[in-house]
């Protein structure tokens, strides 16, 4: 179905299966807003608008920069160094956001396949007048903290990249958000230039997105551990699942978005304003709760684990969610799965534990319980024996509960759904039932 002959990457029947229907779904939801009349050239404008420097600020940071949104908009449109920033930020922003607005124009060209030529082209952009730009590297590299080693000579270089682009030739017709995932993944897997590949990767994403039809993606710092994670999957096994699903993930939050943008063209509304400003107060809340749990959870596992010997790792992802989609799960509709915390303990001679915890929208019977309050809840995840999805929810051997959650605006109390029953129980109570849950399993 999805020909990634001649890629280093392969796709069982039963991922190729869920792609689709995942795909379907996503090109339902253009179809719907093209066909509407919401979708105008007003509303794009907006939404393009709305994110063009947060893509830039966003990609940048993925690399270090530290330029925010507001700064990396004061950089590009007043051409100015920030202060308190390293001066080559500033470049970076001016020089990316060239490279974005080239990409819209190369987009236009809805008939073409991306090639080595415009591939150079972006690169280039994105460089500036650095050494290096456009130009495939003759010296070896090594990527920091990666297992992957890239080909080494020029003429391996050159062979992978003749190979990446007579792929993508020949599969011009392969959906999109499919095409920009490969070509992505591979691209980065060669690393064909000595500096700017990533950034320079997530511009070819989206070109292939937009000149498709699809609203550009954003890949946020704080999702920097998953993008490397799944990278890294695509480079030592060709497992290309995860990088999918991660592009697939914000893709439909994009799309959100941009059903949002088409919402408020239709009209400002100052009460809807202030219901904003209020909302984003409860969604800090809701974070901060999150990150405190965490916290409290890795100091009772570490206690713990002490005694057996045993380890923990726990990474807490900052940010998890957008206002809009903390709203999205305020009305008990779904938002791409949003990531809040790993948890993986290891105990000598005994296989490790992982747990992922991941944010939804409360279910029926919590729905219920907190008197019809629609919310964010917490769920949790384990890794799929099956290999895709990575990461299936569960309920049986859920640590602490199957579904966690605090009433809006309030982050000491937590309600608690365990299999008949829905209990309270304060923060530093419930991060120990977690920390006791995970080390019995892990001990078992």
């Amino acid at each position: 179905m999805f020909n990634l002959a001649s890629t280093p990457y392969l796709l069982d029947a039963s991922a190729e299966a869920q792609l689709s229907q995942r795909l379907s779904m996503l090109e339902e939801r253009v179809a719907v807003l093209r066909n509407s009349g919401t979708l105008s050239t007003e509303t794009i404008r907006s939404y393009y608008g709305e994110k063009r420097f947060e893509q830039v600020a966003e990609s940048n940071a993925l690399e270090g920069n530290t330029l925010s949104v507001g700064e990396t908009e004061l950089a590009v449109m007043k051409g100015i160094t920030i202060t308190g920033h390293d001066p080559a930020f500033a470049k970076d922003a001016i020089d990316l956001d060239k490279a974005l607005a080239r990409l819209a124009e190369m987009a236009r060209d809805r008939d073409a396949s991306t090639d080595l030529a415009q591939l150079h082209e972006l690169h280039s952009l994105i460089l500036g007048d650095r050494p290096g730009a456009g130009i495939l590297r003759k010296e070896r590299v090594a990527i920091r903290g990666a297992a992957h080693t890239p080909p080494k000579t020029w003429e391996e270089v050159m062979s992978g990249m003749e190979a990446w682009q007579e792929w993508s030739a020949e599969n011009a017709t392969l959906p999109a958000p499919i095409r920009s995932a490969v070509l992505h993944a591979w691209m980065t897997h060669i690393h064909p230039y000595i500096d700017g590949n990533g950034r320079t990767a997530r511009a070819l994403t989206n070109l292939e997105l937009v000149r498709a039809g699809y609203p550009p993606i954003i890949i946020k710092k704080k999702e920097r551990y998953r993008y490397l994670e799944a990278l890294a999957e695509s480079d030592l096994g060709g497992d290309i699942r995860s990088f999918i699903e991660l592009v697939l993930d914000k893709l439909d939050g994009a799309l959100t978005g941009l059903e949002l943008s088409a919402k408020k063209m239709q009209g400002y509304n100052p009460i809807l304003e202030k219901l904003r400003i209020k909302q984003e107060s409860q969604l800090k809340i809701w974070e901060n709760s999150i990150t405190l749990l965490a916290a409290i959870v890795e100091h009772h596992l570490r206690n713990r684990l002490e005694q057996v010997g045993g380890t923990c790792q726990v990474k807490v992802f900052d940010t998890p969610l957008d206002v809009e989609d903390y709203v999205e799960l305020c009305a008990g509709r779904n938002v791409a799965r949003t990531w809040a915390f790993v948890i993986k303990v290891s105990v000598p001679g005994v296989p490790s534990i992982e747990k992922l915890a991941y944010i939804g929208h409360r279910s029926s019977r919590m729905f219920q319980h907190l008197g019809h309050e629609g919310g964010p809840s917490l769920f949790w995840s384990i890794k799929n024996p099956n290999g895709f999805p990575k990461w299936v929810s569960i309920e049986d051997g859920a640590p602490g509960g199957a579904e966690l959650t605090t009433k809006i605006g309030n982050g000491d109390e937590w309600h608690v759904r365990q299999r008949d029953q829905i209990i309270m129980k304060s923060m530093t109570e419930l991060g120990n039932m977690i920390a006791d849950a995970l080390v019995a399993e892990a001990v078992e």
